[in-house]
């Protein structure tokens, strides 16, 4: 699951990629397993709370489970690698990291294969290494596929 939550942190997945859905199915369906199982189980309490404790905790054991399935599959199955030159945006703070942490910078990315943007987590001191003035963009190189674009690594550039 950690492996999985840090590839996601990469990835940036299509707009038609039906993620809730997948989730949610994913859920509804290992939910009524786990009541199926409980109803067939000769046990002495068969009350519908205990059918709907049995099909919440399916539900959510399903949900977790398929979380970054499409961010590994886009990571996993990657048919090519791209370069482009994008723009960015530093922010300061950066994006959540875990529960209570942040990243100390933010870098917005506009990826190409799938218009859309991504943050980055990032610190002051690899901006003042890496970032010169008159650099205005940045040169990124993703692993793609149709669902989406994996950020392999990103450098400053002068345009």
């Amino acid at each position: 699951m950690l492996w999985a939550s840090n590839i996601s942190r990469h990835t940036v997945l299509q707009e038609s990629v039906p993620e809730w859905l997948t989730y949610f199915s994913v859920g509804a369906v290992t939910g009524c397993l786990c009541a199926a199982r409980a109803f067939y189980l000769r046990t002495f309490n068969k009350t519908l709370k205990y059918f709907a404790n049995a099909f919440m905790g399916g539900f959510v054991l399903g949900c977790v489970t398929a979380l970054n399935c499409f961010d590994v599959y886009v990571y996993l199955f990657a048919d090519n690698v791209i370069s482009y030159a994008s723009d960015y945006d530093v922010v300061f703070p950066g994006p959540s990291v875990g529960k209570t942490g942040r990243c100390e910078a933010g870098l917005w990315l506009k990826d190409r294969h799938t218009n859309r943007s991504i943050q980055l987590c990032t610190n002051k001191d690899a901006l003042y290494l890496n970032r010169k003035q008159g650099m205005t963009g940045v040169w990124v190189t993703a692993r793609v596929n149709t669902i989406g674009s994996y950020i392999v690594d990103y450098r400053f550039i002068y345009r």
